[in-house]
């Protein structure tokens, strides 16, 4: 072995040791590979999931270094490298060489996060891990399954995902899809094993837990029809019908009802827990405390006031690295590109900060929680639908949800917390419930804006800025430039949460735009404006975690 001449420290990658250390290396893993004249490439960069030939692979161990604690070969040749677990892979390892999927890898760490012996083993219980253990048990047989009688390329379920993905790239419909499928089984016609339609095919993978819950809403945005409504047949608020339709079977025994609206709700817990089923992207979920240069300068979010604030306020969430700060993203949108047609999308997105910069805001990072389609916009009424992913994320904060790692093959109490949202201005008037225009639309100012209303333009002016400037600016003494006063007032102060607890203490809100809302009292002479128009969904989230 060469493992004693390749593993000397990355610096010194310019030395003549290392490098006729790689080009030892080299020589044993490429006269030991199964892929025939391309082999894993265990450079930093490509961490073992990269087929690449001899010349790019010795380019990358000079140029980047080899993969930190990568001692022991797994991938390049060793005879006693660790066995995946008690299924036997090695024909599938084979025959997808050619490509850089891993399927079998990745069945192996959605097993690991199971069962603490990290196989496939079915137990006699009925809950829900037991019923996960069976469908990816499952998938372990569909990823031994060979496609076609003497296929050595493509397992089953390798094919399958392949082709799913090709569908979600080119835009494929749901018919399109089964044609394709009808010509391949005509094509090979003798024992292929894939699933008859579109539909089939959804439940082979369904057990990765990346579907979605219907909840059905009122049509007026009153209430969700869950919990304690999960029955109803009317809303308790407006009375409206939560049918749009009823039709019953030609029989008369089923009766097929159409909601008049429904939200599709993202199980949160279940997307936060994949994240730590690969261990690549386990690791990464730590690079905010392990790999950051923590120098005072501001590089991540983790360098901001408000991370290291919330932080010292909850010691226990900040105990564990790999607790998930998420920031809230959410905007509204017309789906069919025309203003002419009344319609209505609110995406609502949710972004794990504790990845490297560059990896944050990559689209595959982001996570849909909730889809709230209407022809009209939730406004005001969004913390109705905000409902589900409050309890899940309060549970998670307070309690956690255990979680396997599979980077560290240990598990622990996940927990996540929002800290963050992402709106444009009206949209935080949504989401914050304060006042985004009119009097008092500075929410940093709050009840302390200055404005002026412009007889002309029926518009608000906003006035007061050099209050913002130094105590001996001279803007603050310059008469003739201004309103011609000494602008002696200090810049007004940001409300605490506590502050912000205390104004909303009493609002009483009813949701719904059907419903008669209590008009608000008149402002006494002297007392300040509450910029807030109801009490916030994440306001009662605040209070659930103190």
């Amino acid at each position: 072995m060469y493992q004693h001449i390749v593993f000397v420290p990355n610096l010194h990658r310019h030395t003549k040791v290392y490098i006729d250390g790689v080009a030892g290396f080299i020589e044993f893993a490429f006269s030991n590979s199964i892929g025939g004249n391309r082999i894993l490439c265990p450079c930093r960069k490509c961490v073992n999931s990269l087929w690449k030939d001899e010349n790019e692979v010795r380019a990358h161990l000079i140029c980047d270094g080899f993969q930190e604690g990568y001692k022991r070969w797994t991938y390049h040749g060793e005879t006693d490298s660790m066995p995946i677990n008690s299924h036997d892979y090695s024909d599938i390892e084979a025959a997808n060489n050619s490509d850089e999927d891993d399927i079998a890898n990745l069945v192996q760490d959605m097993a690991g996060g199971l069962d603490d012996k990290g196989d496939f083993e079915v137990s006699d219980g009925l809950d829900e891990t037991d019923v996960d253990l069976e469908a990816i048990n499952q998938l372990a047989i569909d990823n031994t399954q060979e496609l076609y009688l003497g296929c050595k390329k493509f397992s089953k379920l390798h094919f399958l995902i392949r082709i799913l993905h090709l569908k979600l790239l080119g835009g494929w419909t749901d018919k399109s899809f089964d044609m394709l499928l009808d010509l391949l089984m005509e094509a090979f016609p003798d024992g292929l094993a894939l699933p008859k339609n579109f539909n089939e095919a959804k439940k082979v993978i369904k057990c990765l837990g990346l579907g979605y819950i219907k909840i059905d809403a009122c049509e007026n945005d009153c209430i969700l029809f869950r919990k304690e409504y999960a029955k109803y047949d009317a809303c308790p608020t407006c009375e409206r019908s939560r049918w749009k339709s009823k039709r019953r079977s030609l029989n008369g025994k089923r009766v097929h009802k159409v909601p008049c609206k429904v939200l599709r709700y993202f199980p949160i817990k279940r997307r936060l827990q994949r994240l730590f089923l690969s261990s690549k992207t386990a690791s990464d979920m730590r690079w905010h405390d392990e790999e950051r240069i923590q120098d005072g300068l501001l590089r991540h979010p983790a360098d901001s006031p408000l991370w290291k604030d919330f932080d010292q306020k909850h010691p226990v969430f900040a105990s564990d690295s790999r607790n998930i700060r998420l920031a809230l993203a959410t905007d509204g949108f017309n789906p069919f590109r025309s203003m002419n047609v009344s319609y209505s999308i609110w995406p609502v997105i949710l972004i794990p900060y504790n990845f490297a910069p560059w990896l944050c805001m990559k689209q595959t990072n982001f996570i849909i929680s909730l889809l709230i389609l209407g022809r009209r916009s939730p406004g005001s009424d969004i913390d109705v639908y905000f409902e589900p992913l409050i309890d899940d994320l309060l549970d998670m904060f307070v309690e956690g949800v255990r979680t396997y790692d599979s980077a560290k093959h240990e598990y622990f109490q996940l927990r996540a917390a929002i800290i963050w949202t992402i709106s444009d201005y009206p949209g935080l008037g949504y989401i914050a419930a304060c006042t985004t225009s009119g009097e008092v639309a500075c929410i940093e100012c709050h009840s302390y804006t200055c404005s002026l209303r412009l007889k002309q333009g029926t518009k608000n002016c906003y006035m007061g800025h050099r209050r913002f400037l130094g105590p001996n600016h001279p803007y603050r003494f310059d008469l003739d430039s201004f309103d011609g006063k000494v602008e002696d007032r200090p810049a007004p102060r940001p409300l605490s949460g506590e502050e912000v607890l205390l104004q909303t203490e009493n609002m009483h809100t009813v949701h719904g735009k059907g419903c008669q809302h209590k008009k608000k009292a008149k402002k006494k002479e002297g007392e300040p404006t509450i910029i807030w128009k109801r009490r916030s969904i994440f306001l009662g989230f605040h209070i659930g975690r103190i």
